[in-house]
């Protein structure tokens, strides 16, 4: 009953050495009204997980675009639907998809209230789903229940179910041109009934929800997400996989969006300098380091106001031949590029 609708819910290699492990917060974690981020779906043709661990390498460099959304975090009474789900925080709207979830957020847990994508598709939890409970780090878990009633069309689908959380692993996150160090893998097993009285025959079906979203502390989105369905009992399977490189706002900050999609760096294997060149950011700080594929900061390349940093040169002349790690700091968003010395 629900097969239709599980691919949108997802819209809604280096050896190292021992990091800190990273611990999410509702202060560092939970989405604020305003924030924006550019999301990418994904060929899921050969992509798995890959194992969890502490300090571990996650590969997934050569994932293939195949759309762009971007999700929004709107205040729920800032929608017409708002009123369906009582509790409700905030509400993501994405510009390619008119499926929106809607979130409970607490200084002690994040829950999913339900979602909305019209007057007769839909679906509003009476007990939500906790998704995360802070503070939230490696090996940390937490098991709890659900229920709910789903619409589809002129069918009330009852829905029941159960999760299991838990951050599987930490370490480094390669993505397309992007490498972010100090990543939580978070790891959830979903299984849920639906059941409807279809044509005064009773109808069950049971779902496997497998997901993994890997999140680094003060960015409010999942770096990249790969979910999985199978149908229990049932033929119905599902792939899907996206990454949201890019914040194209930060609330409070919305000068800081052209940073991200503007970063250029040149030349890349650099020999003697590095060249570091955006956009936008207007009057705000930013501050740029160097560190090293241990975790080790190895220098702050520039530190100041962004409108005399757009074009900065760096002599890379003292540093060691091998792989970089340059991360540019702007108010709440945090842009990671890696980069060679020859």
């Amino acid at each position: 009953m629900l097969k239709k609708l599980l691919p949108s819910l997802l819209l809604v290699g280096l050896s190292i050495a021992s990091y800190a492990q990273p611990i999410l917060t509702a202060a560092n974690f939970s989405p604020q009204i305003g924030d924006a981020f550019a999301s990418r779906i994904c060929d899921t043709t050969g992509v798995v997980p890959g194992a969890g661990g502490a300090n571990i390498t996650w590969n997934f460099n050569t994932l293939t675009t195949t759309s762009i959304d971007t999700g929004t975090a709107t205040a729920c009474s800032a929608t017409p639907s708002c009123s369906m789900f009582p509790g409700s925080s905030y509400a993501i709207v994405a510009q390619s998809t008119h499926l929106i979830p809607y979130y409970i957020a607490s200084s002690a847990k994040l829950s999913q209230n339900g979602y909305y994508i019209a007057t007769d598709t839909n679906a509003v939890y009476s007990d939500p789903i906790d998704q995360i409970r802070y503070p939230f780090t490696y090996l940390d878990s937490f098991d709890d229940g659900y229920s709910g009633l789903i619409t589809l069309d002129t069918n009330i689908v009852h829905e029941t179910g159960t999760i299991h959380v838990v951050c599987d692993g930490y370490g480094i996150l390669n993505l397309p041109g992007i490498a972010d160090s100090n990543v939580l893998r978070i790891h959830s097993t979903q299984i849920f009934v639906d059941s409807a009285n279809l044509f005064g025959f009773p109808v069950m079906q049971t779902f496997r929800l497998e997901t993994y979203a890997w999140y680094v502390p003060n960015y409010h989105s999942p770096l990249l997400a790969i979910l999985l369905t199978t149908q229990i009992g049932g033929s119905y399977t599902n792939k899907a996989v996206s990454y949201a490189p890019v914040q194209v706002h930060s609330a409070g900050v919305a000068e800081l969006h052209n940073i991200s999609s503007s970063l250029k760096l040149y030349p890349n294997p650099a020999q003697n300098e590095l060249n570091i060149v955006f956009e936008g950011a207007g009057n705000g700080h930013v501050h740029m380091t160097l560190t090293d594929v241990l975790g080790r900061e190895v220098a702050v390349v520039a530190d100041g106001v962004a409108t005399k940093l757009q074009h900065t040169t760096y002599n890379t002349t003292g540093l060691a031949k091998g792989i970089y790690l340059l991360r540019v700091l702007s108010g709440e968003e945090t842009i990671t590029r890696k980069i060679e010395i020859q």
